[in-house]
């Protein structure tokens, strides 16, 4: 009996040891928080049964054992870790954290479309060799094991590599967007999940392979589910029209802001305006939004059909092997929807700058600093010059989709509708009054359908003075604090102090009530300091 207690104490203390070992692969340790930092850690604490998670992919890859497993990189909503087992190969798990999405449709939707992607429109995608929807499982967690992009991130050898090889990589980049481009998605008017009914340059074996394997369900997108809007119920998809998931952004956002919407008091460091913490502002903007919804897509409705479309097609994701492209990652939340709001220009190949598609004729006479800028603005401005040449001749209709008249303000409308009370009143409001302002330039012969008063423009001016000097301030901390008090771990120290020094400047300006409701909101920021600005530990 003693030494069936001895063996349970041992057994025992080897998994409390292997926890706490494992302890790393659980927390997120990439950066801290300045503010609400014990509610950004608790989203994106994921614990799971490592062991088991090796012995899963080592089977999965027709091994025996994983002899090591290291955090990869980790974001926002998941965890990535690389598997290297006995023979040497190589796996790749995926662990999504709880605010990914909604559990079981966030990871089988990622699922069904990397196998779309891979085996129905032939575009480099890893292949999938194990997963799980559900965290009742050995492994105690939702995971995806995928094999290794081969090759090396885009993002690590573009700024070496030839013009010459960036101009084969350019070339697969339009092969995929018109493999992409190739595939309508018509929706049904069938509820809750529609067969996925695809047209394009594919055979008719694979259109029935699709028909009969895959099929559109809701959105799976994080800002569907965020917060209360997991338990209310809101419009989610499929929607049968463009019209439709554009006047549901409405919808859901109404309901929301009518049952949950919690206004910051006046001594809140980030209330942007008295109409920016308003429920019923908002809901009076989305009402004209509502109205002027019918006429913000392209007339053309080849622009709005339902299309599948890679949102994140940008170096990171993107991996090349001999100047060719041997897979794309980072499927997670792609959805079908109206391709003038799927298609993105590729930051791969955007340049903003002045087009200079050679040397000038002084070129040998500048120093040597001199032509490294112009040598280098000369290889951006022909990287967009390959990109736009190619997509005229393989893909025209991404032309007209970027060549739409007010194009990026009707887009912008459609984003900042998504969410206004976290992502901000007044971007919304812009583009609403500029879609008054340049209607007939949109070659409209009707009237506008909303109208902004000059006294509603004055005081949308008067808003934007502290919005912007909020976003001049934002901007300013770019690379070294986000909005959401995100910084890294080496600028931690650093940030904390900055804002320290914001806070005591901010009370000193204050006093009564509402220095002392200041203080509260903001005691997180308190930091004991000498003299001479050292912490006082």
């Amino acid at each position: 009996m003693l030494r069936s207690f001895q063996s349970t104490l041992s057994r025992n203390i080897h998994t409390v040891s292997k926890s706490q070992q494992y302890e790393p692969f659980f927390r997120y340790t990439t950066g801290r928080w300045l503010w609400n930092e014990e509610e950004q850690l608790r989203e994106r604490y994921t614990k799971f049964n490592v062991e088991e998670l090796k012995r899963v992919a080592a089977k999965s890859i027709g091994v025996k054992t994983c002899v090591s497993m290291i955090k990869l990189a980790e974001g926002g909503y998941n965890k990535v870790f690389r598997l290297i087992m006995d023979n040497g190969s190589v796996a790749i798990a995926r662990i999504p954290c709880s605010n990914a999405g909604p559990a079981f449709k966030t990871t089988t939707s990622e699922v069904a479309t990397m196998d779309f992607a891979r085996t129905i429109l032939n575009i480099a995608v890893p292949k999938i060799h194990a997963w799980s929807a559900v965290a009742d499982n050995p492994v105690q967690a939702e995971y995806i094991v995928m094999e290794e992009a081969p090759g090396r991130s885009l993002a690590d050898v573009w700024g070496d590599i030839k013009l010459r090889s960036k101009d084969k990589v350019i070339g697969d980049l339009v092969a995929i967007e018109k493999k992409l481009l190739g595939v309508i998605c018509p929706i049904r008017s069938l509820p809750g999940c529609e067969r996925a009914e695809v047209s394009g340059d594919i055979s008719a074996e694979l259109k029935k392979e699709a028909e009969e394997r895959f099929v559109i369900g809701p959105v799976v997108d994080h800002a569907f589910w965020r917060k209360e809007r997991a338990s209310i119920p809101i419009e989610r998809g499929p929607w049968k029209t463009a019209q439709d998931y554009l006047k549901a952004l409405a919808n859901n956002q109404i309901k929301w802001l009518e049952q949950h919407a919690v206004r910051r008091p006046p001594t809140d460091i980030f209330r942007a305006s008295a109409t920016q913490n308003s429920p019923d502002a908002h809901i009076a903007l989305y009402k004209k939004y509502v109205d002027v919804c019918p006429y913000i897509l392209p007339e053309d409705k080849s622009m709005s059909q339902s299309t599948l479309w890679h949102w994140d097609m940008h170096a990171p994701n993107i991996f090349i092997k001999d100047d060719r492209i041997t897979s794309l990652i980072d499927w997670q939340s792609t959805w079908v929807g109206p391709l003038f709001l799927q298609y993105r220009y590729p930051k791969l190949v955007s340049y903003s700058g002045e087009v200079m598609l050679r040397h000038p004729e002084n070129y040998k006479d500048m120093e040597k600093s001199e032509k490294d800028r112009v040598s280098d603005q000369v290889e951006r401005s022909l990287v967009q010059f390959l990109y736009e040449t190619e997509t005229k001749k393989q893909n025209p209709l991404l032309v007209k989709v970027n060549d739409t008249p007010q194009g990026t303000t009707r887009r912008r409308t459609i984003e900042y509708a998504e969410d206004t009370w976290d992502g901000g009143i007044l971007p919304f409001r812009q583009c609403l009054i500029r879609l008054e302002r340049h209607w007939h330039e949109m070659g409209f012969d009707i009237p506008c359908p909303i109208h902004f008063s000059e006294e509603d423009i004055q005081n949308h001016m008067r808003d934007g003075e502290g919005w912007n000097e909020q976003a001049d301030f934002w901007d300013g901390l770019e690379g070294f604090v986000s909005r959401d008090g995100w910084t890294s771990n080496e600028t931690y120290e650093e940030a904390l102090k900055m804002f320290a020094g914001l806070r005591e400047e901010g009370l000193k300006q204050m006093t009564g009530e509402e220095r002392s409701d200041f203080e509260k909101r903001t005691r997180w920021l308190r930091w004991p300091i000498d003299d001479d600005g050292e912490r006082i530990n």
